[in-house]
């Protein structure tokens, strides 16, 4: 029998295993769908009181977002092992790793503004578009240059994020449930979303696909029930490539 301890961390699987993590995080979800999805709302609804603080709202939000995630994590983790969720499972990050997770906050605030900065610089100003196509007198020529240097900012915008969303995809599970330090856990993080890049393509496309249906549902309806989810399968994927386990497939 292998364990983990002789093999690599973080883990290599399977291109299947990514839709494997969605229905694993759905089985999850299925122990406790009322208190998941009201989680989610109060937790959604919070960060978007946040976000109503003039100034400095957006950035709030954004320097709360891991200890959410965290949160999520443990309420899966604790459903994962059969106990019985409570709210105060939501706040294991308040609880626990708060400064680590705060700290890997302020590595995405950071790189979201920066990466706004290149694209606001490469012409994706959202104002000077509206301004432009409100023009009556505007030429078909100068609309589409503006669409092309639109189009080239966001390209650039998105190569940029890709990046930023590997290196904090595990981090907060990782500081949480690992107790590794920010700068590890972005590290490890980059090299799991590596090595397990095509499970992970497979699952953003199915949770892309699950996202957009969501969002079809009037007055975010849909969105108490596919972010949880997410977070249910992202739990599931944490499990399948860090977690310690036993191939009992594998020859003594």
């Amino acid at each position: 029998m292998t364990s983990t301890r002789n093999q690599d961390i973080p883990r290599q699987v399977a291109a299947a295993q990514g839709y494997q993590w969605l229905l694993t995080g759905f089985g999850l979800y299925r122990k406790n769908p009322l208190l998941l999805s009201a989680g989610f709302g109060a937790l959604f609804g919070f960060t978007a009181l946040l976000a109503l603080i003039p100034l400095l709202g957006g950035a709030l939000s954004e320097l709360v977002s891991p200890l959410i995630a965290a949160g999520f994590m443990a309420a899966y983790r604790v459903l994962d092992q059969n106990r019985t969720l409570e709210w105060s499972h939501y706040l294991a990050g308040v609880r626990g790793p708060l400064i680590p997770l705060m700290t890997l906050g302020a590595v995405q605030l950071l790189g979201m503004l920066l990466i706004g900065q290149v694209m606001f610089k490469m012409g994706f100003d959202p104002q000077a578009v509206a301004a432009i196509a409100r023009r009556s007198d505007a030429s078909p020529q100068e609309l589409q240059a503006l669409m092309n240097q639109i189009l080239q900012a966001a390209l650039t915008g998105l190569a940029l994020f890709a990046p930023l969303l590997m290196a904090t995809w595990f981090a907060p599970a990782l500081i949480l449930f690992g107790g590794a330090r920010p700068a590890t856990a972005l590290g490890i993080s980059i090299k799991a979303a590596l090595r397990n890049w095509a499970p992970m393509l497979v699952n953003s496309l199915v949770l892309g696909l699950l996202l957009m249906l969501a969002y079809v549902i009037p007055y975010g309806i849909g969105l108490l029930f596919a972010m949880p989810l997410l977070f249910a399968s992202l739990y599931a994927s944490y499990q399948a490539i860090f977690a310690v386990w036993a191939d009992d497939t594998a020859s003594d």
